[in-house]
């Protein structure tokens, strides 16, 4: 993840700050009766998998396969550059097991266009593509350019009128007015809130804003922006692992957790140590398989 992120993290305050206002009102102050946490990566087919995640010798046709074995979900920003067929869904959805689920990135010919999805077509066949996933997607995610801007505010709301709302939707905002004026902020939130549309909460370095932890489903989505296993990165998943216990505690019904890192092959080892965290605080398992078991046999 490049936005906001730091080669020199010394002066950062990593901590995490107050919830928006919204959040105790999406929330309903008991435990839902079940809770789904999903954690991965963002990609699935990294050479620098093999030997701790892939046994040597795996083929790249196998990757997602045994990927799926280690991990509940995949951060999919594949789909991001290029719109999917339904036959590549169908073939990624053939050889996951039952529980695991894709988080597609909506596509740049829409998300990355004036207005949004201004080529009507391609939003329907991105969007028939995503009901090709059926119990194995996720949610889809729309990552805003950077400058998009609240000047577009409308854009943004007739997007969400034509969306295809049988299907889950979270947004990722990055421009910085988006966090600068609080009645903005809240004015979007409570659309979103309305229209049952989830947020992107991004953690990272360079752009404290971001985390904005603003919740407008039950539905928390954390990308995180590591360091390569710097020691903050392990301290900062212990405070995410407490603050979303609490949402939890207080009505969260799912979580996607999914990190970042420039060394990608660490990517296995936060999602893991994310996943442990939260095992620990809810005493429950959530994981497929822990990274070290898998360790172990690929050595």
């Amino acid at each position: 993840m490049k936005f906001g992120h730091l080669e020199d993290i010394s002066s950062i305050d990593f901590s995490l700050p107050s919830d928006h206002s919204i959040t105790a009102k999406v929330l309903s102050n008991k435990p839902a009766r079940q809770v789904k946490v999903y954690a991965g990566c963002p990609v699935w087919a990294d050479k620098g998998f093999m030997g701790r995640i892939y046994p040597k010798g795996t083929k790249a046709k196998d990757y997602l396969k045994v990927y799926a074995t280690q991990f509940n979900a995949i951060e999919l920003n594949a789909t991001g550059y290029q719109i999917p067929t339904k036959e590549e869904v169908r073939a990624w959805t053939s050889v996951v097991p039952k529980g695991f689920v894709f988080c597609p990135k909506i596509s740049q010919p829409i998300s990355h266009v004036r207005p949004l999805a201004k080529d009507r077509e391609a939003l329907n066949r991105f969007c028939d593509a995503m009901h090709q996933f059926g119990k194995h997607l996720g949610t889809v995610f729309l990552q805003l350019h950077p400058s998009f801007a609240p000047a577009r505010f409308d854009d943004l709301l007739n997007f969400f009128d034509i969306w295809d709302t049988s299907l889950p939707l979270h947004i990722e905002l990055r421009h910085p007015d988006w966090f600068s004026d609080p009645k903005l902020q809240t004015k979007l939130f409570a659309e979103m809130r309305k229209r049952k549309i989830g947020t992107v909460i991004t953690d990272t370095a360079g752009r404290r804003d971001a985390v904005h932890q603003g919740l407008t489903t039950r539905s928390a989505f954390i990308r995180f922006d590591g360091n390569d296993l710097h020691r903050t990165d392990l301290t900062r998943i212990d405070e995410w692992a407490a603050h979303i216990k609490n949402w939890i505690d207080h009505g969260l019904r799912e979580v996607y957790f999914f990190p970042h890192t420039t060394a990608k092959y660490l990517n296995p080892e936060l999602s893991n140590y994310f996943l442990m965290r939260i095992n620990q605080l809810h005493g429950s398992s959530y994981t497929l398989a822990t990274i070290t078991e898998k360790r172990n046999s690929a050595d």
